[in-house]
């Protein structure tokens, strides 16, 4: 299928901000089963750009504006061709057999096995953990399974009860979250369990036959997670879904958690004030307010 996306994002500052440095990562990730036929920045009042790859592939525009200005509006526009998921099912092997290459496997894939920031192998984790923690004869990839849904089981879906810097901890804590809580959840308990997990952030394209409210709930930055299972290598989940990733699970960037991720991350100058951020997405099949002192000051963008 072909994707055509609009992501605009809007600030508003309070007083005149200078020194406006950001780090976007918006354009669609390219790789197995998707492909970014096209990507476009459109930005006001205009800066200066680079475009680089970071550690993890994703790609990312540093974008820089120093004149004064009271607004910034950043829209990015991207055609993506997303081809359905391989059905193939993943080799069997116990828990037994896979850790027992637990070792060599750390070395390739510290990042996804070991704590972050927003992925603490903190204490309330480990007791949840416990709950759910895998026997030596059960499969790797029923395990994952297993454990994506039994996630989503435990904890509601409410936005607004966690907000972007939230740890895996606060959703145990509150007992509900959103998308980027439900990935992080369920990454620390993959990782404890010794499979390696990382974190997904993109869009959730809307069904065709979506009615109105369903499109709207779609018209967010999405967040999901990737496991590694023995021989298909990785896989996406959407614990917020329950579920495992399909044709309209757009990639935009990978990595350890959001703070890896976040579309739009940077720092301004400016007297004092507040600022106002909001988010338009509009996906489309092609085929037919923060506050603080004077000084540098941060912006980041959630996810749903």
């Amino acid at each position: 299928m072909l994707f055509q996306i609009r992501h605009t994002t809007r600030f508003k500052y309070e007083q005149p901000v200078y020194e406006s440095h950001n780090e976007l990562r918006m354009r669609p990730l390219e790789g197995p089963r998707q492909r970014c036929l096209s990507f476009g920045l459109e930005i006001d009042p205009p800066g200066t750009t680079m475009e680089y790859q970071d550690f993890y592939g994703n790609s990312v525009h540093a974008l820089s504006i120093y004149p004064p200005h009271g607004a910034l509006s950043i829209v990015a526009r991207s055609l993506v061709e997303r081809l359905p998921e391989l059905d193939d099912a993943a080799v069997a092997m116990t828990f037994r057999e896979f850790l027992a290459r637990d070792l060599s496997r750390n070395r390739l894939e510290y990042d996804f096995l070991n704590p972050s920031i927003y992925v603490p192998f903190s204490d309330p984790l480990r007791k949840f953990f416990w709950m759910v923690h895998p026997a030596n004869d059960e499969d790797v990839f029923e395990y994952v399974q297993r454990v994506v849904v039994f996630v989503r089981g435990q904890f509601e879906y409410e936005p607004g009860r966690t907000q972007v810097h939230s740890t895996a901890d606060e959703i145990l804590t509150i007992g509900g979250g959103v998308c980027q809580d439900f990935a992080h959840l369920t990454i620390g308990v993959l990782r404890l369990a010794g499979v390696p997990a990382r974190y997904v952030s993109g869009y959730l394209a809307p069904m065709g036959n979506s009615v109105p409210a369903a499109r709207a709930a779609s018209r967010a930055s999405h967040a999901w997670l990737e496991a590694q299972v023995p021989l298909l290598g990785w896989v996406g989940f959407d614990p917020t879904h329950g579920c495992r990733t399909d044709c309209r699970h757009i990639r935009i960037a990978i990595g350890r958690d959001y703070e890896d991720v976040s579309p739009i991350k940077g720092v301004f100058r400016t007297v004092g004030g507040e600022h106002k951020m909001t988010v338009e997405l509009e996906i489309e099949p092609a085929d037919g307010t923060q506050t603080g002192p004077p000084g540098y000051l941060g912006q980041s963008q959630s996810q749903q």
